[in-house]
Formats: structure tokens, C-alpha cells, sequence
């Protein structure tokens, strides 16, 4: 017996509720791939922004401390008087008050004796076997993280019942004849990096967010819980960081790293990383495939319905419906459709392609709105995150306190019109000069008032030195109560001086309320075709500013090449 074929309807259904389940399946896995790609991918980046701005400002910390020790070695006080003069233990003091990341800061002899220490700390012990002395001898030296030696059992135990570490900072006295007087070394303490760390990380958004701090094999430096898990294997496989990977407590993360680019003597290889678990980055990923998967289902029960309706309401002559169908095809709507037929089955199917067209036209534009929700979506996580990267970059190159440059812009801009300077000096090019200003006994302001009168004080005086320069001109907080501007295209000593002592004298001549009366010793110098780097002339501005100090304070003092 032959089989009887499938009704119109019947056919009907089956093609058109394939076609569009089809259709539906294409578009909504190719939308669903991008959109979760895209998601993905601004996951990935945001680690990767985390961990520089991590890394970046961990490198301008350790080069800002690296280069207060250099200074501070070669200030006057350490290279002409000496080392075991009351006045040199009271700077040292001084200074460990102002940074209270340093734990001890010290200054031994040639032979390796302590002279000088803050807190009475080792004073007459022999330091001639640590590593910051020995590589001290020759040249600036900061070393590489360790366990305290000499200094365990004189400081107190951590607050965590971590090992006390160290980041070490060192370098050599000499005297004006380039001879050997000193190593003053400087101890600073683990936790102020690891707090430098986990600030910048806390401004940032995210469930299980955690950073981590490698040497340049891949061994774990911090956090403290997991260089003992790992006990001093190297994390990372051929030292390479690859997301997501599979890490040594089994759980999958997806990570990004940044090399802690200081630009100190010693390059110490560290690198930051930052992860989060692969299940909570990608926690928004898979919201959204599931919402793709319940709108996908949704659409295609509303086709299987449309398909159904349309078999069931055929009345419609062949050559009528296939008009129709082009009308709908070209002109992206539905048409009127007059007249009836007798054909039942013919009738039937017209209007369920009717249906059926008004069902898909429908489906598309829905589609369409889904898909621009999603793109603004991700343009808005990336205007967020452009942001962020804009606020970390202000936070890089500005003092906090103050508003004005801090030391890294500083250095840049010295390097810049230096630059520009050797390469148009020999066409007539003008010279840059730099001026170090230093409010004379600011550390009475503290002590007397407090540090919120100092602070103050700082803020007032940056004004005071916005207002009498240029606007080409560059104003910074070069360090405690320390300032430096730059004045580039300056015509000479004469102008230079000029700028200095308007300085000088509007700070003299300022009420500065709790604080009273205020003075300031200026240095100044100008740039010159033979220096071969920006240190020589900030290192002839440091000393005319001691020079100014020694005379007297309140006074300008220019030293020239």
C-alpha cells in the first residue's frame, strides 16, 4: 500500500519551523561568540591595567628612595664633617621620621663599623660582610628583598607573625678629593611595598582579586602564605605567565603581568601580577550566555507557534501568496491581502505565511535591539576603563598633597629639555635652568603646630610658586619640603636669578596664620653644553641650595658650570 504523503500543512510546519530554528541557531551563536569574546577580552585588559598600574607606581617609589639616599650622601653634612657628629645622628633621625617605611638608617665606616644609626641600633657593630655595604663601596646599590639579620631580634615582631624583611638602599661618602669616607645604608620595610601593592589594587573593582610579586625567575616574593606554599620553587613555567593557567592550589585564573620598570642602578627583576579566578572573571560571560540561550528558546517558541498558525490558515491562491511573499521580501512589511478562495487547504497556508513573515520581521528587529544594548554595554565598560587608565596616569606624574608635578614628571621634562637643549646649543639655542627651593627649619612647623599646619604650609607655598612663573615654566615637589622649578628657554643667570629671588621674597613676605613668617633658601643653576646628563645640574642646583643654607638661609645662591 502506497504511503499517503504528509499534509500541506504538515509540510508547511516542518519547513518553516526548521528554517527558522536554523536561522535563530546561526545568529544567536555568531552574536553570543562576539559579545562573549568582547567581554573576555575587557576582563583581560582590566587585570592588565591593574598590574601596571601597580607596577608603575612601585617603580617611581623605589627610584624616589633610591635617590634620596644619593642625595643625601652627597649633601655637605656627610662629605665635609664628621660621620660621627651629633648633627649627622640627628639627620638621620630626621629623616627616618619623615619616612616611616624606613626601619634603620645608618652610616659605617670604610672597615664596616657602624658610626651612626637611628634609635642607637648596631652602633660599633661590623655590617663589612652584608651585602649592602660591600656593594655600596663603588657605587649606588638597592638590594633585593631578604630576612633580617643583625636587626631580628632588635625590632619588634610583625603584627602578622611574618619575618621582618628588608629592601636594602645604599651608598658611598666620599670626601671632595673622590676618597672613601662612609656607606650610609638605609633598611626600608617589606610591607611598605606590599602596601604600595595592595593600595593601588583596592581601588579597583572585582570578587577575588589578588596581586602577587615575582622575581625575575618566577619565585614568589609575596604574598607571604603562598612563597611558603610554594618554598621557593618557581611559580610560572619557564618563567612565562600564560591566561588562564592552572596555578599550584588547582584553581584556574586568568591573570596579567607588569615588569617593575624603577630605572634604579640595580635592576631587580621583580614583576607584578594580578589574577582573579577564571570562575569569578568570567562570571559575566556566562550571564549573558545564558540570557542569549532563554531569549534564543523564547524566539523559538514564538516560530514553532507562528509555523503552527500559518498551516492552520490557508485561504490563500498560489499565485496570491507568491506575491505576497515578494512583497514581503522587498519591502520588509506586511501587505493587505484581499479576497478569499474556496480552496480551504490554499487558505489556510496564506495566511499562515502572513503570520509567519510578521512573526520573523519581528524576531529580526528584536535581534537588532539586543545587539546595540550589547555594543553600548561594551562601550561603556570601555569608557570606564579609560577613565580609570586616565586617573592612574594623573596619579603617576602629580603630588598628592600639593597638586603640583611630583618627582617622575620632574625627571622626564629635565630629560626632555635637555635634550633639546644639546641639540640646538650650538645654533644659539637658550639654556634651562633649575631652581631647588627648601623652607628653612619646616621641621619647627611640624613639631610646634603639627603636620596638618605643615601641610598647609606646603600648599600655601606651591600657590606662591605657581603665581611667579610662567606658564611654560615647571613647578614640583621635589621631596618633603623641597620644591624645584624648571625654567626652559631661560636668557640667562640674570633672568634666572630674577625668578629666585621674586620667590624668595613672596614666600618672606607671606602670613602663613599659625605658622607665622616663613623663609627659604634657593639654589640655582643653569644647564650647560657639557653636562652629559640631567644629575650634573641638578646636582650643582643641590649645592647651591646648601650653600644658601650654610650662608644663612633666606637667600639665593647661583652655581654655574
Amino acid at each position: 500500500m502506497r504511503r499517503r504523503p504528509a499534509s500541506l500543512s504538515t509540510q508547511l510546519v516542518l519547513t518553516l519551523a526548521g528554517f527558522a530554528l536554523a536561522v535563530l541557531g546561526a545568529v544567536g551563536w555568531y552574536l553570543g561568540r562576539l559579545a562573549t569574546g568582547e567581554l573576555r577580552d575587557a576582563q583581560q585588559t582590566a587585570l592588565g591595567a591593574a598590574a601596571q598600574a601597580a607596577a608603575d607606581l612601585l617603580a617611581t617609589e623605589l627610584r624616589d628612595r633610591e635617590r634620596e639616599i644619593e642625595l643625601l650622601s652627597q649633601s655637605p653634612l656627610l662629605s665635609d664633617r664628621p660621620l660621627d657628629a651629633p648633627v649627622v645622628r640627628e639627620t638621620l633621625q630626621r629623616r627616618q621620621a619623615l619616612h616611616e617605611e624606613l626601619a634603620w638608617l645608618g652610616i659605617a665606616s670604610p672597615s664596616g663599623t657602624v658610626l651612626q644609626s637611628t634609635g642607637g641600633l648596631l652602633l660599633g657593630v661590623s655590617v663589612a660582610q652584608r651585602e649592602w655595604f660591600m656593594g655600596a663601596r663603588e657605587r649606588v646599590y638597592v638590594g633585593d628583598v631578604h630576612e633580617a639579620k643583625l636587626l631580628a631580634r632588635l625590632l619588634p615582631e610583625q603584627p602578622n607573625g611574618e619575618p621582618t624583611r628588608f629592601v636594602d638602599f645604599a651608598a658611598p661618602i666620599m670626601d671632595a678629593q673622590g676618597n672613601l669616607r662612609g656607606i650610609i645604608g638605609a633598611h626600608a620595610h617589606w610591607r611598605w611595598i606590599t602596601g604600595i601593592v595592595e593600595g593601588t589594587l583596592k581601588q579597583r573593582r572585582g570578587a577575588g582579586l589578588d596581586a602577587l610579586i615575582v622575581d625575575r625567575e618566577g619565585r614568589v616574593l609575596y604574598p607571604e602564605a603562598l612563597k611558603r606554599a610554594t618554598d621557593g620553587v618557581p611559580l610560572l613555567p619557564a618563567g612565562k605567565l600564560t591566561s588562564p593557567m592552572r596555578w599550584s592550589d588547582g584553581e584556574e585564573y586568568m591573570a596579567a603581568e607588569a615588569r617593575v620598570q624603577a630605572r634604579t642602578r640595580v635592576d631587580l627583576g621583580w614583576r607584578v601580577i594580578v589574577r582573579q579566578p577564571q570562575v569569578e572573571a568570567l562570571r559575566p560571560v556566562r550571564l549573558l550566555r545564558n540570557h542569549l540561550l532563554m531569549l534564543g528558546l523564547a524566539v523559538a517558541v514564538l516560530a514553532l507557534l507562528a509555523a503552527w498558525a500559518l498551516a492552520r490558515r490557508l485561504s490563500r491562491p498560489v499565485e496570491r501568496l507568491a506575491r505576497f511573499a515578494q512583497c514581503v521580501e522587498t519591502a520588509r512589511e506586511i501587505p493587505e491581502v484581499q479576497g478569499a478562495s474556496g480552496a480551504r487547504e490554499i487558505a489556510q497556508l496564506g495566511d499562515a505565511v502572513r503570520s509567519m513573515a510578521g512573526s520573523l520581521l519581528d524576531a529580526e528587529r528584536r535581534l537588532q535591539a539586543a545587539n546595540s544594548s550589547l555594543e553600548q554595554q561594551v562601550q561603556a565598560r570601555t569608557a570606564e576603563l579609560q577613565a580609570a587608565n586616565e586617573a592612574l596616569a594623573l596619579l603617576a606624574t602629580q603630588d598628592g598633597l600639593t597638586g603640583l608635578a611630583n618627582r617622575r614628571s620632574l625627571d622626564q621634562r629635565l630629560a626632555e629639555a635637555q635634550a633639546l637643549y644639546q641639540r640646538y646649543a650650538s645654533q644659539g639655542g637658550r639654556p634651562h635652568a633649575l631652581l631647588l627651593i627648601d623652607l628653612d627649619h619646616f621641621k619647627l612647623i611640624n613639631d610646634r603646630h603639627g603636620h596638618p599646619v605643615g601641610d598647609e604650609v606646603l600648599r600655601r607655598v606651591a600657590a606662591l610658586l605657581r603665581q611667579s612663573v610662567r606658564a611654560t615654566d615647571l613647578v614640583a615637589r621635589f621631596g618633603g619640603e623641597e620644591f624645584a622649578v624648571l625654567l626652559p628657554g631661560c636668557a640667562g643667570a640674570d633672568e634666572a636669578l630674577a625668578v629666585a629671588e621674586k620667590m624668595r621674597a613672596a614666600i618672606a613676605a607671606a602670613d602663613f596664620a599659625v605658622a607665622g613668617r616663613q623663609t627659604a633658601s634657593l639654589g640655582v643653576s643653569l644647564a650647560s653644553s657639557a653636562d652629559v646628563s640631567p644629575a650634573e645640574l641638578l646636582q650643582r642646583a643641590d649645592e647651591a641650595l646648601y650653600e644658601a643654607k650654610r650662608a644663612g638661609r633666606n637667600r639665593v645662591v647661583l652655581r654655574s658650570a
